[in-house]
């Protein structure tokens, strides 16, 4: 990491070097199945899903490359300009094997992925803290088809547990059952910094909200008895979006949608943190989507520095709000970039960043802090609470 200045324009510029190898095409054949049930005897419809399936499974966990350039000038952060690309893809696609039992398909496929070594993203591996707090729903008129009353702490603690398990670059800080109302909160004041100010509380890097926009379910005749005719669909569509625990801003967002059939009786009621629920058809398609999701953020994420802050400060010793979890090790090295915060037109307080030629290596290490000792003379003058570190 490599910081420079402008001076003739008094500009900072905040290089993300990201240095990488010159690596040959490879190839290589992957072999994995996908499984789905079939539904009022659409076999074809099945079998696309599995196929799905299988090729999610395929290539979960193989990233992208993003580049990323950022510039301040005169305090003032310019937005990020990135560059994704897939760093795998599938140049053949065989269906090995296919077995139809009880109502049910499973395929087994083969695939010749290719990655491209020259693309890929030389990160410094270390993950995020993102803080996750319970789900919204739009319309919760919807939720009255199977009472689900505890569908957004239920959406939160599997995203939760899915980045956890599956990804690399961020692990959760999970707040299901707290709701937060953003569009209110930002209407009674639009200069709120809530995301911010939540992740400097839970000394996370990033704040990620879900809302869920739709778990409508398509009208279907019943019959008097109280059962459906044939499983009705019903809809599942969430938007994401992720901020930055520093400033505040949303630095990306995206949206997913599902559907798949629901399979309980018409008056039924399920608790969303069943495993019968979670067994269901429509809960494995908001699984596939979730899963997606994760995927998706680590894509966004890859590339990012990881910016941890000073929380703490005693002499030359410092304490980071990055420890274990994060992939901090002793004898990391760490540059400290100083933060200074301005208002702007609005009367708003802008964080900007100045260099500095001060350095720290980590002298213990914990779950989630590290102790840090300053290196060279007078370094510890000028340096204050919410600094910022970059891992050298």
């Amino acid at each position: 990491m490599r910081l420079s200045s402008q001076s003739a324009k008094s500009k900072l510029v905040l290089l993300l070097s990201l240095l990488g190898l010159a690596l040959p095409l490879q190839a290589q054949w992957v072999e994995v199945s996908g499984e789905a049930k079939i539904f009022d005897g659409k076999v074809d419809k099945a079998r696309e899903e599995a196929i799905n399936q299988a090729m999610s499974y395929a290539t979960l966990g193989r990233g992208a490359n993003l580049s990323s350039v950022q510039t301040v000038s005169q305090g003032n952060l310019v937005e990020d300009n990135f560059t994704l690309n897939r760093l795998t893809q599938a140049n053949s696609i065989e269906v090995v094997a296919e077995h139809l039992s009880n109502n049910s398909i499973r395929v087994e496929l083969r695939l010749d992925l290719t990655e491209d070594g020259a693309e890929q993203c030389m990160s410094d591996h270390l993950k995020a803290a993102i803080f996750i707090p319970q789900a919204q729903i739009s319309d919760r008129t919807q939720l009255r088809h199977g009472q689900l009353d505890g569908l957004g702490e239920a959406i939160s603690r599997r995203l939760a547990a899915g980045l956890d398990l599956d990804s690399r670059t961020g692990f959760s800080h999970l707040h299901a059952n707290e709701r937060l109302d953003m569009k209110q909160a930002l209407a009674d004041n639009p200069g709120n910094r809530l995301p911010g100010w939540l992740a400097e509380l839970s000394d996370s890097q990033y704040m990620l909200l879900i809302n869920i926009l739709d778990v409508s379910t398509e009208p279907e005749a019943s019959h008097l008895l109280g059962l459906w005719h044939s499983a009705p669909q019903r809809q599942f569509s969430m938007e994401l979006r992720l901020y930055h625990g520093i400033s505040g801003e949303a630095i990306w967002h995206n949206q997913y949608r599902n559907s798949a059939p629901w399979e309980f009786e018409l008056q039924e009621t399920v608790a969303p943190n069943s495993e019968r629920f979670w067994r269901s058809a429509y809960a494995n398609g908001i699984t596939q989507v979730l899963q997606q999701a994760t995927r998706d953020l680590d894509n966004s994420l890859g590339c990012r520095p990881l910016l941890g802050q000073v929380i703490a400060k005693h002499g030359s010793r410092l304490v980071l709000n990055l420890g274990r979890k994060h992939g901090v090790k002793v004898g990391d090295k760490f540059q400290l970039v100083l933060q200074q915060n301005l208002p702007d037109r609005l009367a708003q307080m802008r964080p900007i960043a100045s260099k500095s030629r001060a350095s720290i290596t980590i002298e213990q290490v914990t779950e989630e802090s590290a102790t840090a000792l300053l290196m060279g003379e007078n370094a510890a003058d000028n340096i204050q609470i919410n600094d910022i570190t970059l891992k050298i």
